[in-house]
């Protein structure tokens, strides 16, 4: 094919001219351009590396100077040291894609199911001391129901006997409805923490099935 530009002999596939340079757009498809930050280096590193470098190697040297009894150089070193990584610190900040940035989003993320988890799970417990107190009375209520369906039947007393049984029926009823719901709560709290905690899961990738 022909060049539009210079009509330079060009192969079929060619997206720019050998001869003049052009981009040959009329007979080839457009050409993707991806642009890239180029971002500065000191001694072949990032200027937040180097400089978080800098600041620990200060940290490093004043906790040897505070070892040898300088104390006032080892204080001088420890607070360039700590501006350093301050510095550095509000430098990763503003990068969204720092390594740093994303370590503290994970930490405060991992933090916050941390706590709902703890506050899930203390809620329960709290709901579980209190049904088993209830069960506790329960149980006080069903003994004494018991001795007086003894001696009512020890003294043939029929109805003295049907209201202990009465008793003892809603006694049973009461207790299967506690521990019913506290089985709820445990289940709908273990959901609550699943959930919370599908936020920080790793993804996974399931083919569909046919």
């Amino acid at each position: 094919m022909k060049c539009p530009a210079c009509s330079a002999t060009l192969p079929a596939d060619a997206r720019y001219c050998t001869a003049c340079g052009r981009p040959v757009t009329e007979t080839g498809d457009p050409v993707r351009v991806a642009f890239s930050r180029v971002e500065p280096h000191w001694f072949g590193v990032t200027p937040p590396t180097f400089l978080f470098g800098v600041a620990v190697a200060m940290v490093v040297l004043a906790g040897v100077l505070f070892a040898s009894g300088n104390i006032a150089f080892g204080l001088i070193f420890l607070g360039v040291g700590a501006l350093g990584l301050a510095f550095f610190v509000e430098i990763a900040r503003r990068r969204r894609n720092s390594l740093l940035t994303r370590l503290t989003a994970d930490m405060r993320e991992r933090a916050g199911i941390t706590w709902e988890s703890l506050r899930v799970r203390s809620s329960v417990a709290v709901e579980a001391r209190r049904v088993d107190g209830e069960l506790a009375a329960i149980h006080t209520e069903r003994r004494d129901a018991l001795l007086a369906l003894g001696e009512a039947m020890h003294r043939s007393d029929k109805e003295a006997g049907a209201e202990a049984e009465k008793r003892l029926l809603e006694l049973e009823e009461r207790e299967t409805d506690l521990q019913a719901h506290l089985q709820a709560q445990m289940e709908e709290a273990g959901e609550r923490i699943r959930q919370v905690k599908l936020s920080v899961n790793k993804t996974v990738v399931a083919p569909p099935k046919e």
